[in-house]
């Protein structure tokens, strides 16, 4: 049995991997940001500490105290909180003086190499979430139609390219022209705009990994809510890379997709 740390973020991935890692008999420590974290984290975990984003020399405690010499990232952090209530400590004043481009994975990697100077080493949780991994094919009970295909994986070649640039995963697209692409406001807000721009709807969304991306951290997710802000949008696909993208709940996910003739589709 190992002591995992767990840094967690937003939305209900922390909270399958916490299951996932105990039921296979390894404790869990996790360190929690305040306004983003489920609460019902607590209950799932061996011990938990509470943070502000930007606490990193209290999230480091919170690890140490709890025994991690191992420790996973899952869970969104919304950008735009980092403008709006931040509080860095003074470790996190020191690891962010070390970043030029201030990008999602300039700050992730400057906060791995910080932690693991540290002792507490960031792993690749996939291994403990390889049956939440897309699967590759059509995954509901609607098809796409030949235009909508070649949308999607004109709209994963794009998420790539915008990927490179470390913008976003996410990109709105319809007749082969993208109409938004994800960067700060997230993938429900790049959904919405994509709507707006689409007018009429039948648009197709695509999410893809980040070219070169460090499996550590900031892997493509998608859930019932994000099938819930396509049908709100009026979309008509949502494409993911199979085999690289963590999906939430997929059997609710294709119940909401049927309902709402939307199609679901893991691209290779």
């Amino acid at each position: 049995m190992a002591t995992i740390g767990l840094i967690a973020g937003g939305g209900r991935f922390p909270l399958l991997f916490a299951e996932s890692a105990r039921r296979a008999g390894h404790r869990v420590v996790a360190v929690a940001h305040k306004s983003e974290t489920d609460p019902e984290l607590a209950k799932q975990v061996d011990a938990i500490t509470w943070v502000k984003l930007g606490q990193i020399g209290h999230l480091l405690e919170g690890l140490r105290a709890g025994g991690a010499s191992q420790c996973v990232m899952l869970g969104s952090i919304t950008k735009k909180r980092f403008f709006a209530d931040a509080m860095l400590d003074a470790t996190g004043v020191r690891v962010l003086a070390r970043v030029a481009v201030r990008s999602d994975d300039n700050l992730l990697r400057a906060m791995a190499r910080f932690l693991e100077e540290e002792g507490v080493a960031i792993t690749d949780p996939t291994p403990f979430l390889a049956d939440r991994l897309a699967p590759e094919g059509v995954l509901g009970r609607h098809q796409p139609t030949p235009e909508e295909l070649e949308d999607a994986r004109y709209g994963l070649e794009l998420a790539r390219g915008i990927g490179r640039l470390d913008l976003g995963q996410t990109v709105v697209v319809k007749d082969r022209v993208a109409l938004a692409v994800e960067a700060l406001e997230g993938t429900d807000a790049c959904i919405r705009r994509g709507g707006e721009l689409a007018r009429s709807g039948g648009f197709v969304v695509a999410k893809a990994v980040k070219p070169h991306q460090d499996r550590r951290f900031d892997l493509p997710a998608v859930g019932p809510d994000t099938v819930v802000s396509l049908r709100e949008a009026r979309g008509r696909l949502l494409a993911v890379e199979a085999g690289a993208t963590l999906v939430m709940d997929l059997p609710r996910m294709v119940e909401l997709a049927d309902k709402a003739k939307i199609v679901l589709l893991g691209l290779r």
